[in-house]
């Protein structure tokens, strides 16, 4: 009895051992505060952000597991690095990846192209160059 007491008091010095790091910001690694300005390089990245983030695509993107639309940023906002940096070859080619993460996604069966013309649509439009 005495033992079962014993193990039962040190699981829960132990779960609150781990509480408590996962609650402090400091042991977390939680990340600083970064402004929309520091966070894209270009504001036409922020521009398709919003674009992917709209309402109306909730349920074209629902069944990706993969959130296409953070891998789809990361790519554009390198992209427009590589823009700002001259290298327009670089460029076009991380949009090109980026076009490519949504072709995935339709090859897996999340999503039919029709769903992501206007998607795609927007990317073009507002891409310093055509892909």
């Amino acid at each position: 009895m005495k033992r079962s007491i014993h193990y039962s008091l040190k699981f829960v010095m132990l779960s609150l051992l781990v509480l408590g790091m996962t609650l402090s910001p400091a042991l977390a690694g939680a990340a600083d505060w970064i402004s929309e300005e520091d966070a894209y390089a270009a504001p036409w990245v922020k521009t398709i952000e919003q674009e992917l983030n709209k309402k109306d695509y909730r349920w074209v993107f629902a069944n990706d597991p993969r959130t296409p639309q953070a891998s789809i940023i990361k790519f554009l906002n390198e992209a427009a690095k590589a823009y700002q940096a001259g290298n327009k070859m670089m460029g076009r080619q991380l949009v090109r990846r980026a076009i490519t993460v949504l072709e995935e996604g339709v090859d897996k069966g999340y999503y039919s192209m029709p769903d992501l013309k206007p998607v795609l649509s927007a990317i073009r439009h507002h891409t310093p160059e055509k892909v």
